[in-house]
């Protein structure tokens, strides 16, 4: 069960109300009790006092390292769905052909088009995605 999250914390015996902050403890799983900074949501111990990079470098630097879920960068992600959406592709072109029986099961690749191979403009569509053939 997850736990319910407080926005507001009412401080000095009841007298001061403030925003409470809203960091969660990755190993108790509990929310900080301290008072978050004002026109801020974290406290001084989670970030509240960070202005984030000023300097370019800093800045250009920062955007190299940002990964997402802390394993792989946007531009590996997008290669990923890329090489994805060809295997899905060469899937359909396989099953249309008579060499798969079946589709995979599991998500579609982000960008996913189902085209129907008995059209002929999208078999050759199908066959220019997979890689198959080149466009002209």
């Amino acid at each position: 069960m997850k736990p319910t999250r407080e926005y507001q914390l009412i401080t000095a015996g009841g007298k001061i109300a403030c925003r409470r902050c809203k960091a969660v403890s990755g190993r108790t799983k509990q929310q900080c009790g301290r008072p978050a900074i004002r026109d801020k949501e974290v406290c001084q111990f989670h970030g509240g006092r960070s202005t984030g990079p000023k300097s370019e470098n800093a800045k250009k630097r920062l955007k190299t390292l940002h990964f997402i879920h802390g394993q792989y960068t946007k531009e590996q992600r997008l290669a990923f769905t890329k090489q994805n959406l060809t295997l899905r592709y060469l899937e359909d072109v396989g099953i249309h052909v008579g060499l798969l029986p079946s589709r995979t099961r599991g998500r579609k690749p982000h960008g996913y088009l189902r085209l129907n191979a008995n059209v002929h403009e999208e078999y050759v569509r199908l066959l220019e995605l997979a890689g198959i053939l080149r466009g002209s």
